[in-house]
C-alpha cells in the first residue's frame, strides 16, 4: 500500500478481486494479543521483558479482582497449554476458566465471543456447529493405517477434532488408554488436528464418545464428529482392471464395505441401500460443494460483497491499532496515528472503500486444480472442500466458481476424465504417495479492453502445467503416460467448439508433502500432438518455449510456468495505477521496483517518470 503525496497514512484503498481466491490458501493465523486485565500492572516494565502478574492474586486476597479470569492468556495459548504462573495467573486457562467481563461480555478472541459475533440470529452459528460435526477425509478410513491396518467399519468409526498437532498416533493410544477407553484402532498424523479411532461395537462407540465429548486440549474442546468415508470399492489398479466390470460375484467383506457402490461406474447408485436395508447416509449431499468452499460470497450481489470486504478490512486495521497500542513499550510514546484512531472510531486512517474489479466473472488467468477423490469416491480435478490439516481431503469439481473461466474448468475435465482410465495412482495426502497430485492451468489475454460477458474471447494461449511424484516409478512407462496425457489434452481442446487455445504442456515432478513445489522442482516440457482444428502455434518440431504471454496496460509480458504474475489482469491495471497516483510519480521521481519478479509494477509505471 503506497502512501499519498503528502507522505501522510490519511486514507486506505482496497482493490477488490472479485470474488474469492481458488481455495487453496490456509487459513490465517490468529495473531492477537492478550491485553492485561488490570492497567496498573504493566508499569515500571522494562520493554523485552515479561510483564510480572503478581498482583490479583486469589490465595493472597478474599475476593479476586473484578477483571480476574475475564481475559484468556495469550502465553498459555502460545505454549500449548503450559504457563509459569500456573494457578496465581490472573488469566483464564481455556474457555472453561474464562469468566464474563463487567459488561457481560466475553473475551474477543474467545470462542464464545466469535461465536456471539457470527451467530446475532442464531442461523450462523447453528450451521457452523454442524458443519463441525462431519469431517470429509476420504483417504483415511478406507485406507489401511499406519501399521497397515484397517479402520473397519466406518459406521463404528468416529473423528476426534481438535488434537493438539504435535501429537501422532502413539500419543491418541495413550491418550485413550488413560481415559480407559477401549478402541478396535487409533491414528493421528503429526501436523493435523483430527485423529481416527475405531471400535469392535456400537457400545464400545457410544460409551467412548460419551467420556470424550468435551475434553479439552488448552482452550479447545475435543470434538467427536462424523467422518464422510469414501464408500466405493478399492480397485486395483492394473491389467486387468477392465474385467473388473463383468465381474458378478464380490465377496461379503467387500459387499459390507461397500454396499450399494456400482463396482462397474465406481460411483454411488440412486436409491442404494446398506446391507441392513437401510439407506445410505445422505451426509455427503448436505457437505458444501467447490462453489462454497472457493468463493463463499459468491450467494450475495457484487455490490454487497464489496461492503462485506470493506466491513472486514476495517476489523483488521482497528485490530491494527489495537496490536500497536498494547505493543508500545512502557515510556515510549504513541504514534500519531494511533493517538488519532480514537476519532476515527479505532481506524488507523480513513476508509474510502473497495474499488470494484473490472471483471467479476472468469477472471482468474492461474487455476491450480488439486486431484483427489470426491465424496462420492470417484477420482476428481477440482478444489478441496477444506483445509487438510482440518480432516478435509474431498476434492469437487469446480462447477459454478465464478471466477474460474470455462476454459479452465473445461481443461480440468479433461483431466479429470483421463484419470478414470489411467494406471497410476492418485496423491493420498495422508500417507503421501501416489502419482497425480495438482493440474494448473495458466490463461495469456491479448490486448484491448472487453465487457465481462465476452472476457474470456480474449483468452488467446494457454499453459498446462501437471504436478507428478514419480518416485519409484519406470522411467519408461512414465513417459508413455505423459505421452497419453499430451493426447487428451489435444483432443479434447480441438473438440471443443470453439477449439480451446493450447501451446504448452509442462510436468512439474516434485516429492514434497505440500503440492506447493519449490522454484527448483524439475520441469520437463511434453510435445502437444498436432491436431486439425488445434489452435497450436506452427513450429518445426512442435517444441516450443515453454511461456505464454499476457497483457498489462498494453505492455506484452512474458511468463513461464512458475512466475508470479496477478491473476486478475484488468483488476492488476488499476492497482497499478492506484499505486502510481498514491506515489505521487512525476517527470523527476527516481523510482525502484523492489522485488520485482516480472516487473510488472516497475514496467507499467515507467512512462510517469
Amino acid at each position: 500500500m503506497a502512501a499519498s503525496p503528502n507522505n501522510q497514512l490519511s486514507e486506505t484503498k482496497t482493490l477488490d478481486s472479485a470474488a474469492q481466491t481458488n481455495g487453496q490458501d490456509s487459513p490465517q493465523p490468529s495473531c492477537e494479543s492478550i491485553p492485561p486485565s488490570d492497567p496498573q500492572s504493566t508499569a515500571d516494565t522494562n520493554p523485552g521483558e515479561k510483564r510480572k502478574r503478581d498482583d490479583d492474586d486469589p490465595t493472597q486476597n478474599s475476593s479476586p479482582h473484578p477483571l480476574w479470569k475475564t481475559t484468556l492468556c495469550s502465553y498459555f495459548r502460545r505454549q500449548d497449554g503450559s504457563c509459569t504462573h500456573g494457578s496465581t495467573c490472573k488469566y483464564a486457562h481455556g474457555e472453561e476458566e474464562l469468566r464474563p467481563r463487567l459488561d457481560n461480555t466475553w473475551d474477543p478472541t474467545s470462542e464464545r465471543a466469535k461465536k456471539a459475533m457470527k451467530g446475532e440470529n442464531g442461523e450462523k452459528v447453528a450451521a457452523k456447529e454442524e458443519e463441525e460435526q462431519e469431517v470429509m477425509m476420504t483417504e483415511m478410513v478406507m485406507d489401511g493405517g499406519e501399521d497397515g491396518e484397517e479402520c473397519g467399519d466406518p459406521q463404528l468409526s468416529k473423528c476426534l477434532v481438535h488434537l493438539p498437532r504435535k501429537w501422532h498416533g502413539d500419543n491418541l493410544r495413550k491418550f485413550l488408554s488413560e481415559q480407559g477407553i477401549t478402541f478396535k484402532s487409533a491414528k493421528k498424523k503429526k501436523g493435523m488436528v483430527v485423529g481416527f479411532v475405531s471400535f469392535e461395537n456400537a457400545e464400545q462407540l457410544k460409551s467412548a464418545v460419551e467420556e470424550l465429548e468435551g475434553k479439552s486440549f488448552g482452550n479447545k474442546n475435543l470434538k467427536v464428529a462424523n467422518v464422510i468415508p469414501r464408500p466405493f470399492e478399492r480397485k486395483v489398479k492394473s491389467a486387468t482392471a477392465a474385467t473388473l466390470s463383468s465381474q458378478q460375484t464380490i465377496d461379503d467383506a467387500s459387499i459390507k464395505e461397500n454396499a450399494g457402490v456400482s463396482i462397474a461406474s465406481n460411483e454411488v447408485q440412486d436409491g442404494a441401500t446398506n446391507c441392513d436395508g437401510s439407506a445410505l447416509d445422505d451426509s455427503t449431499s448436505k457437505a458444501k460443494c467447490a462453489r462454497d468452499a472457493v468463493t463463499p460470497l459468491a450467494h450475495m450481489p457484487y455490490g454487497d460483497q464489496l461492503e462485506h470486504k470493506k466491513n472486514s478490512v476495517m476489523q483488521m486495521l482497528k485490530k491494527l491499532t489495537r496490536n500497536a497500542r498494547k505493543a508500545c513499550p512502557n515510556g515510549v510514546s504513541l504514534p500519531q496515528w494511533v493517538l488519532q484512531s480514537r476519532e476515527r472510531g479505532g481506524l488507523p486512517c480513513e476508509v474510502e472503500g473497495i474499488i470494484e474489479s473490472p471483471v467479476v466473472n472468469g477472471y482468474r488467468n492461474k487455476c491450480e486444480f488439486s486431484v483427489g477423490y470426491s465424496q462420492q469416491g470417484k477420482p476428481t480435478v477440482g478444489f478441496m472442500l477444506g483445509n487438510f490439516r482440518e480432516g478435509v481431503t474431498a476434492v469437487e469439481e469446480p462447477v459454478d466458481c465464478p471466477n474460474v473461466s470455462k476454459i479452465a474448468c473445461r481443461y480440468a475435465s479433461i483431466f479429470q476424465e483421463f484419470l478414470q482410465h489411467s494406471s497410476f495412482p492418485i496423491w493420498n495426502r495422508f500417507k503421501n504417495t501416489g502419482f497425480w497430485r495438482q493440474l494448473t492451468v495458466r490463461e495469456g489475454r491479448s490486448a484491448g479492453k472487453v465487457a465481462d460477458e465476452n472476457f474470456e474471447a480474449n483468452i488467446s494461449e494457454v499453459m498446462l502445467i501437471v504436478q507428478v511424484c514419480s518416485v519409484g516409478l519406470d522411467e519408461a512407462q512414465v513417459t508413455n503416460e505423459f505421452e497419453r496425457l499430451a493426447q487428451a489434452f489435444a483432443a479434447g481442446a480441438a473438440a471443443n467448439s470453439p477449439p480451446l487455445p493450447l501451446n504448452v504442456f509442462v510436468v512439474q515432478d516434485h516429492q514434497g508433502i505440500s503440492n506447493v513445489a519449490p522454484t527448483d522442482a524439475p520441469l520437463r516440457s511434453i510435445p502437444i500432438p498436432k491436431t486439425e482444428s488445434s489452435l497450436q502455434p506452427e513450429t518445426a518440431n512442435n517444441i516450443i518455449e515453454a511461456r505464454i504471454h499476457d497483457c498489462i496496460s498494453n505492455l506484452r509480458f512474458s511468463i513461464s510456468p512458475t512466475a508470479f504474475f496477478q491473476v486478475n489482469t484488468l483488476a492488476a491495471e488499476k492497482l497499478y495505477s492506484l499505486a502510481g497516483e498514491w506515489a505521487g510519480l512525476g517527470p523527476d521521481t527516481l523510482l525502484f521496483d523492489i522485488c520485482c519478479g516480472t516487473g510488472t509494477i516497475g514496467l507499467t509505471l515507467a512512462h510517469r517518470v
